[in-house]
């Protein structure tokens, strides 16, 4: 077992790291210096790594293959939080897979990094899927393929419409995913579900839409003051660094099928080859010729589908508004980059508050406070140093806006 201690007595953070089937003298040789974690909303994975030192001239000499695709388990524990009445535990089981940036630091002493992703990302790359769901709503098709083809064990599937035909053909399970993502409703109208995990549960499958991840509480409050160097790692609440990489972008929000007014300005074409129709659905705004915003083609059975046997497809009814909404999570349109002292229960996909107190009137907030949803986050827990979190953030209005 490979140890590590945040040293400062007030802010006490404490690890260990292990890896499964070693032999004791090769992790005896091993020092876990840094721990860095990470979740995303635009990513179906986990990307956790460690960096590690180890004395080079050791006897016996050590076999850097033995740690290819063994469980990696990280337990963090800052019983600090206690007093606050906060978990103060979190644990992570990965498998290893890979090796690098392996290099001498000083005569004697050389650095690597240990990567570790989720199990069912292994699996996902060694499967593929060939199967046919009939009249079946996409979430009942990415509880299916998660949990019998990628072996995910923990899943958080949200409901969705409509019950549509869906035949996968020789394609991976995530990808099989990221097709019902694309047509998968909540509510009956909102085209924005995507495919996330966090380490919740020893690493959860999400399948959420974007409307009803803003529709939940904040589930941290963090409030902005002046305070000493060092001095807001002992409260789990404080802000350490904030800022702003954008406000707005009117030109990335048009390049994605946002008009000047917010709205959809996307066009769906849709050809239904049994009945002979061609219907365009969407905006009819800056339009030069038959197209206007960004136009997407796509084939339709509606009005045919009792002919097929099939259920109908109204692909029409989505399809031209899911580009904007997701475009509003490109990583160039982050509204909020915030570090905060580490807790172990913040995710990608939650809800924080952020209330930045005018100096002349402390009961007034300055612009920029208000309700955020997590788009990615990173633990960074270092020897001797204070563990922190840094979270990306996008307003809330980014789960039901016109579009």
């Amino acid at each position: 077992m490979a140890e590590g201690l945040d040293e400062s007595p007030d802010i006490l953070t404490t690890f260990d790291v292990g890896f499964s089937g070693i032999p004791d003298d090769l992790l005896k040789q091993l020092t876990v210096q840094e721990i860095m974690l990470g979740e995303s909303l635009l990513t179906p994975g986990l990307q956790t790594s460690v960096m590690v030192h180890s004395h080079i001239n050791e006897i016996p000499i050590k076999n850097f293959d033995l740690l290819k695709n063994t469980e990696m388990s990280i337990d963090i524990e800052k019983s600090l939080l206690t007093k606050f009445k906060i978990d103060p535990n979190m644990s992570v089981r990965q498998t290893t897979y890979r090796l690098d940036n392996r290099k001498l630091i000083n005569n004697n002493v050389e650095e690597f990094y240990i990567h570790a992703c989720d199990q069912t990302l292994l699996d996902n790359a060694a499967t593929l899927v060939s199967k046919l769901w009939k009249c079946t709503s996409p979430s009942t098709v990415v509880r299916d393929v998660l949990s019998s083809c990628a072996g995910a064990k923990s899943l958080d599937i949200e409901s969705s419409d409509p019950n549509r035909d869906y035949l996968a053909e020789n394609i991976r399970p995530f990808q099989v995913v990221a097709q019902q993502a694309n047509v998968a409703l909540a509510g009956g109208n909102d085209p924005s579900f995507i495919h996330y995990m966090t380490y919740e549960n020893f690493g959860t499958h999400k399948f959420r839409s974007l409307y009803s991840l803003t529709k939940a509480n904040p589930v941290a409050e963090y409030t902005f003051q002046e305070i000493g160097a060092g001095a807001g790692h002992a409260f789990p609440y404080s802000v350490l660094t904030h800022n702003f990489p954008c406000d707005f972008d009117l030109l990335s929000d048009v390049l994605n099928g946002v008009g000047y007014n917010g709205k959809n300005n996307n066009t769906f074409f849709s050809f239904n080859p049994i009945m002979a129709m061609f219907n365009k659905f969407g905006s009819n705004t800056f339009g030069c010729g038959i197209g206007s915003g960004l136009p997407k083609l796509g084939s339709s059975n509606v009005g045919s589908a009792e002919q097929q046997n099939a259920c109908p497809d109204y692909a029409h009814l989505y399809v031209h508004k899911r580009q904007a909404r997701m475009g509003l999570l490109e990583q160039d349109k982050i509204a909020l980059r915030i570090m905060v002292p580490w807790v172990p229960f913040l995710n990608a996909g939650k809800m924080i508050r952020l209330n930045l107190p005018n100096k002349q009137d402390p009961m007034q907030l300055n612009y920029g406070s208000g309700d955020y949803l997590i788009v990615s986050l990173k633990h960074h827990i270092k020897r001797g140093q204070p563990a922190t979190i840094t979270m990306d953030c996008v307003s809330k209005t980014v789960g039901y806006g016109e579009v």
